[in-house]
C-alpha cells in the first residue's frame, strides 16, 4: 500500500540541512557578497573619482598615475576580492544546490554569472589595456603621451562602467540570495 500522498514515485522531500550546515552555506555566501561588494566599490571609485581626477591632469600625468595604480593594484588584499568574489559565489552555488536550490540558489546563479560577465570584461578588455600602457615605457621619456593616453583612456573608462555595472548587479543578486537564505532559515 502506498501512504506516500504524491504517489509512488515522487520524490521524498530532501532533508532538512542541521543549523550548521546552514550556516557554513550562509557564512560562504556572505564572504562571496563582501567581496563583490568591495570589487564592484573599486571600479565604483574609478568611475566616480579616480578617472574623472585623472581626466583633469595632463597627459603625461594621465600616462603616469594610471601606470602606477595599474602596479599598486596587482596585490594580496585586492586578488582575495576580485578572485574571490568569483570563487566564494562559486561554492555557494554547489552548497546550496547540493541542499535542495529553490529561489537563493538562482539568485546566487544569477550573481555569480554577473560577476563572471564583469571578470570576463576585466580581463578581455581593461587589463590588456593596462598592459598596453605599461608597455608605451615610462611616461617622461614617451614622445607623444597625448597619443598614448588616447588610446587608453576612452576605452578604458567605458570597459570600467560595464564591469562596475555587472559586478554591482551581482552584488544586488547575491544580498537578495543572502536575504531568502534568512527567510529560509527562520522558517526552519
Amino acid at each position: 500500500m502506498n501512504t506516500h500522498p504524491a504517489g509512488p514515485h515522487a520524490a521524498a522531500p530532501a532533508p532538512a540541512a542541521s543549523p550548521a550546515a546552514r550556516g557554513s552555506r550562509d557564512r560562504v555566501l556572505l564572504a562571496g557578497t563582501v567581496a563583490t561588494g568591495l570589487v564592484a566599490g573599486t571600479y565604483f571609485a574609478f568611475t566616480c573619482a579616480v578617472m574623472p581626477g585623472l581626466a583633469a591632469t595632463d597627459d603625461r600625468t594621465f600616462v603616469a598615475a594610471m601606470q602606477a595604480i595599474n602596479v599598486k593594484i596587482e596585490n594580496p588584499v585586492f586578488f582575495a576580492g576580485f578572485f574571490g568574489a568569483f570563487v566564494l559565489p562559486l561554492i555557494a552555488v554547489f552548497r546550496q544546490r547540493k541542499a535542495g536550490g529553490g529561489a537563493a540558489l538562482r539568485w546566487t546563479i544569477a550573481g555569480l554569472a554577473l560577476y563572471t560577465a564583469g571578470l570576463l570584461t576585466t580581463m578581455g578588455f581593461n587589463i590588456p589595456l593596462n598592459n598596453t600602457l605599461k608597455d608605451a615605457g615610462d611616461a617622461a621619456a614617451l614622445a607623444d603621451p597625448g597619443a598614448v593616453r588616447r588610446d587608453f583612456e576612452d576605452p578604458w573608462v567605458a570597459w570600467n562602467i560595464v564591469r562596475t555595472v555587472a559586478s554591482t548587479a551581482a552584488a544586488g543578486c547575491l544580498v537578495y540570495a543572502m536575504r531568502l537564505r534568512g527567510r529560509a532559515a527562520a522558517g526552519s
